[in-house]
């Protein structure tokens, strides 16, 4: 693929923006103003995670039992383990830093760390830690450099995706953690020509079942927020939506998700709902409204999809895991503010075995 070309032939060519540390200030900005007069003061900055209990995900056929929904608890610095009724089973962690991204492949999870931290770490299924792959720039960007957020992905082979938002690319790695290639989307690095004529921050990430790659494009100017499809190989086919607050339209799109149908599915976090498209990336219908109360969001992030096709969206401001039909009819939900076992702080991401 042309885009591939050892990290040392990389020479940036543009100073990135540092959106890493306004994302992290702004996920715990929401939550604290949201429950700000049921916290301690003196527990406000000292959140006390439980003792990890690594039973985590039993092995299934999609990195856990069928239906045990994994959730990145962003500012507790974990990962819980919930089963499909929402009840508490385990959780896990590795000295993360304000982690944004969770991913699970057919025996792993993968979490993507961020903050004072740059790299992925991969797990087995019961949340025992595996390896570890990327690092934070040290003056320069290119093949083995990931950003401080962004997010991460499996596909069918084993390989995963990992996106990095501020320097404009994602990059392909194996599942021994060697790195295969990297797509830009901007012209950031010498010999790595863009694979769109637009500038694209890629965030949220997801495969469909024939491989193709969506990404939701962050970027605030003249030509973002949308989502961006690209083949496997990272060959650009197609965009879809654009700027606004009308149908088809977003505001700091976070994430992505594709369900059995070939449906995209996109957390349209600036205008607190879900939007979903058909496999043409046509306009369809959404669900969602910003408040507290039962199918309300308070900028929801990730999503996921059980083998019933009901939709797991991480409601971020509200700490919370709320559960819909594919139809968008609110089910239940799990959760609430705190560091206690089954609670969260900013729960930026969410994954169900299959």
């Amino acid at each position: 693929m042309k885009h591939i070309l050892p990290a040392k032939q990389f020479v940036p060519t543009f100073t990135p923006m540092r959106s890493g540390l306004i994302i992290a200030l702004t996920l715990a900005a929401v939550a604290s103003a949201a429950f700000a007069q049921s916290r301690p003061a003196s527990t406000q900055l000292q959140p006390s995670v439980a003792p990890y209990d690594t039973s985590a995900l039993s092995p299934g056929s999609n990195g856990g039992a069928a239906g045990d929904i994994a959730v990145l608890d962003t500012d507790n610095q974990r990962v819980e383990i919930f089963n499909s009724r929402g009840n508490y089973v385990s959780q896990f962690g590795h000295g993360f830093s304000l982690p944004t991204g969770i991913a699970l492949d057919a025996d792993d999870i993968y979490v993507k760390d961020g903050n004072l931290n740059c790299q992925a770490d991969k797990f087995d299924a019961e949340g025992i830690f595996l390896l570890q792959f990327g690092v934070c720039s040290s003056g320069t960007i290119g093949l083995g450099i990931f950003d401080n957020i962004g997010s991460v992905a499996a596909d069918h082979s084993g390989n995963v995706w990992v996106t990095s938002p501020d320097y404009y690319y994602m990059q392909k790695i194996d599942a021994s953690g060697n790195f295969l290639s990297i797509v830009c989307m901007a012209n950031v690095l010498s010999g790595c020509p863009p694979a769109t004529s637009f500038s694209v921050q890629p965030y949220g990430i997801a495969l469909d079942a024939r491989g193709n790659i969506y990404v939701t494009n962050v970027y605030p100017f003249n030509g973002g927020f949308n989502v961006v499809k690209f083949n496997g190989s990272g060959v650009y086919m197609a965009t879809i939506g654009s700027s606004g607050s009308g149908n088809g339209q977003f505001n700091d799109p976070q994430n992505v998700a594709i369900d059995a149908s070939g449906n995209i599915y996109v957390a349209d976090s600036g205008n607190n709902r879900i939007e979903k498209f058909g496999p043409n990336g046509k306009y369809l219908s959404q669900f969602g409204s910003f408040g507290s109360g039962d199918g309300q969001f308070s900028y929801p992030v990730g999503l996921a999809f059980d083998n019933g096709g009901n939709i797991y969206v991480s409601d971020v401001g509200n700490n919370r895991i709320q559960k819909f039909d594919s139809d968008g009819k609110y089910l239940s939900q799990f959760g609430s503010y705190g560091s206690g076992n089954g609670q969260f702080f900013a729960p930026y991401g969410v994954v169900v075995g299959k």
